[in-house]
């Protein structure tokens, strides 16, 4: 009788069990990479599914973005408060989840995963400008890092939903046991799997190179800098979801990068902090 490792490896490498992307996310696919888009063609792509639409219209309205007048399209929420490129990663955050089913296990906090997505990347937006302007990275590649950074969990859950619901029970909030217990009983741990799966779905390259490096100190590749941002900035949200004291200028991925204001990093964690409260509004609305 095959092991339940064997079944996870061997459903996690075969093409034919990865779920289908929809016609809506091949399109932001490659709208991501478009950096010529404008907001007719991004408001046009996203109008074709009303259900992500309105979901994108409903975080424009939220506490968070604190707008005086309520926003009723696409193009607005484009205009007046999220901006061209923050739409693009969101509205192809939103799709790629909802590829996975997610709701045949349900111990598996939705709601959780999205909160840590959304932190990563709103911090990692942030990040960048603690460095000097010359060479700094793309905030929008870095804001997609962050969304997509646990994205292979989505991928075992949808898999394997009864026995990552054992995972889960075993291990609810740290990241480097939940690696630890995926590994011990499936195989295969998440950032394996999202590496994976960036690279079948095509993600721009960047992000398959984050995916498939995060959490390693071995990298010496074209984007050090920016998995350096991502290593330090998903680690700080570790430990801040699980109330531990962490201090950004005292990260171990963040205080020796070249040219880095530590005074700035400290400004970006005491603005971010309070904003914590309304992501995790927001992600439940993702969830």
């Amino acid at each position: 009788m095959e092991s339940d490792k064997s079944r996870v490896e061997r459903a996690v490498l075969q093409t034919r069990h990865l779920p289908p992307l929809s016609m809506t996310a091949n399109r932001l696919l490659q709208a991501v990479s478009d950096d010529d888009i404008d907001l007719r063609e991004l408001s046009a792509i996203i109008e074709q599914d009303p259900g992500l639409a309105a979901r994108i219209i409903g975080l424009a309205n939220s506490a968070y973005f604190s707008q005086p007048t309520p926003v009723y399209s696409v193009e607005e929420a484009i205009i007046r408060v999220l901006g061209l490129n923050m739409v693009k990663s969101l509205a192809l955050g939103i799709t790629v989840a909802g590829a996975f089913q997610v709701e045949r296990c349900p111990v598996f906090d939705i709601a959780g995963y999205w909160y840590e997505a959304l932190m990563a990347g709103q911090l990692l937006g942030s990040l960048v400008t603690a460095l000097p302007v010359a060479g700094r990275p793309d905030p929008n590649a870095l804001y997609l890092a962050g969304l997509f950074h646990n994205l292979g969990i989505l991928l075992l859950v949808h898999l394997v939903p009864d026995l990552y619901a054992a995972v889960v029970r075993q291990v609810p909030t740290d990241p480097d046991r939940l690696l630890v217990a995926e590994r011990e009983q499936l195989g295969v741990d998440h950032r394996e799997a999202g590496a994976w799966l960036a690279g079948k779905w095509h993600l721009p390259e960047v992000n398959r190179e984050l995916m498939a490096f995060i959490g390693r100190d071995d990298y010496k590749g074209t984007y050090s800098v920016e998995l350096r941002l991502l290593n330090g900035a998903t680690e700080w949200v570790a430990r801040s979801r699980r109330g531990e004291v962490s201090d950004l200028p005292e990260n171990r991925w963040l205080k020796d990068l070249e040219g880095i204001d530590p005074k700035r990093l400290s400004m970006i964690e005491d603005r971010f902090r309070k904003q914590m409260d309304e992501l995790e509004l927001i992600a439940r609305q993702l969830a």
